[in-house]
């Protein structure tokens, strides 16, 4: 395949903004090129390319922690504090078969391409069958498969897997897709209130041996500390540490309610955090301290959680969200920037989860790149100069035009080129009504 060239208004480098821009990717999906556009005789005649007039080029957006499978549980118990939330969600998911799964992954990727998204960290049920639905849809995953406790079986009417049969399965899937360029596979110890000491010790000791990444919530509410302090002494993060759990690859969702020794804790281990500002406030679960782990240090990724505690998973609400909350609370307009914010959705996200040569557009690199329409009300006057300004604060994921994941064209102006989407949203309303009869039924049984 000839080279393909991208030609925007504006490009987001990690050198500045390039107004008038052009990036270049070779068949492998390497960039070549990224800079102003060069005269005509610089390009090679077999080049392919696409002038997009009205757009601009930015990296792929990084999820840092979904469950995409959830997708088909948009919208349930809306208006709920997190404890009754869960025991919503645990009722409908009791109904969720294999088929569901798969189709509620495939809906959340029809979402995040859509939305600007190419890579993603995902704790559910994960199995070969899943991951090459991911693989076909051309994104990247960190998929961890959830585990709770060595004899329980997290999602009965998907799979029999227990605790132990999942951390196995995950130790087989890592073999399976070690060095793919679009997979990882980390182990999935749901939460510390969830998984005893001995099972996390046992995790984190395989995922030593083994060189796999562990994906976990910390500290997601003030119940969930308190629960920790009165079963074993210690602060969520203190007693993960106690049990060894940083000395391997960690990341933690959401990460509440951290104390400043343990953001002083994460920063020392590298454990990573994603950040999930709002599905945090629709829950009801608090404000990160995002300020003070960008100031000690802490690796940082942006995630929306799942559609039940979010309803969507467009990763520009994130970033807006992300920036101007910690502005609110702190009243401080400069406490955290918007160019912060987007480098977490975007590079930082990437190497969190382990997709090092991604989230820049740089030469080298492997071409996740989206443009966005700037010809729009709210874009409008566009200032190029202003381009993070634009992604951090009006930007959306309606304004993504074209999304390549290692040059690979996925979407384009609307249509889905790897995912049929439509036959997609049909069967997830009937999977979706089903299910909610389902809990409906059995609650007047």
């Amino acid at each position: 395949m000839a080279e393909t060239i991208l030609r925007a208004d504006a490009m987001l480098t990690p050198n500045g903004v390039v107004i008038g821009a052009e990036l270049a990717f070779d068949a492998e999906g390497r960039i070549t090129y990224a800079g102003s556009v060069r005269p005509e005789s610089a390009i090679p005649s077999d080049a392919m390319v696409q002038d997009l007039v009205g757009q601009v080029l930015m990296p792929g957006l990084v999820n840092g922690h979904t469950h995409s499978a959830m997708t088909l549980l948009r919208g349930v118990s809306d208006d709920e504090g997190f404890m009754p939330w869960l025991a919503a969600v645990q009722a409908h998911e009791q109904h969720l078969t294999h088929e569901d799964v798969a189709l509620g992954l495939q809906l959340a990727m029809v979402e995040m391409i859509e939305t600007g998204t190419t890579a993603f960290a995902d704790m559910y049920h994960w199995d070969a069958e899943l991951i090459e639905l991911v693989r076909s849809a051309g994104m990247r995953v960190m998929a961890a498969p959830a585990t709770f406790a060595p004899e329980i079986v997290g999602f009965p009417s998907v799979s029999s897997n227990n605790g132990d049969d999942a951390v196995a399965a995950t130790e087989a899937l890592a073999e399976q897709y070690a060095g793919d360029p679009q997979i990882r596979i980390a182990y999935g110890p749901h939460a510390p209130y969830t998984s005893p000491p001995e099972f996390l010790r046992d995790i984190a000791r395989r995922a030593v041996e083994r060189g796999i990444p562990i994906h976990t919530h910390i500290s997601e509410s003030a119940a969930e500390v308190e629960q920790i302090l009165e079963q074993y002494g210690a602060t969520p993060g203190d007693h993960l540490d106690s049990v060894g759990l940083f000395e391997a690859e960690v990341l933690a969702a959401h990460c509440v309610h951290l104390t400043d020794s343990e953001i002083e804790l994460f920063a020392r281990t590298g454990t990573a955090v994603s950040h999930n500002p709002v599905s945090n406030l629709k829950l009801g679960n608090g404000i990160a301290k995002l300020p003070e782990m960008i100031e000690a240090g802490v690796r940082l990724t942006l995630g929306t959680d799942s559609v039940a505690s979010n309803n969507s998973l467009d990763l520009f609400e994130e970033i807006k969200t992300g920036t101007i909350l910690h502005r609110g609370v702190r009243q401080d307009a400069a406490i955290v920037r918007s160019s912060e914010v987007v480098h977490i959705a975007t590079r930082g996200g990437a190497e969190a989860l382990g997709f090092a040569e991604t989230g820049a557009l740089e030469v080298g690199m492997l071409a996740d790149v989206i443009s966005l329409d700037v010809t729009g009300s709210s874009a409008t006057p566009f200032d190029a100069a202003a381009l993070v300004s634009h992604i951090g604060f009006a930007a959306t994921g309606a304004d993504v035009r074209e999304v390549f994941i290692g040059g690979h064209h996925v979407y384009t102006d609307g249509a889905h080129l790897t995912l049929d989407a439509a036959a997609i949203r049909r069967r997830a309303v009937v999977a979706g009504q089903r299910i909610r009869a389902a809990v409906v039924a059995g609650a007047g049984a």
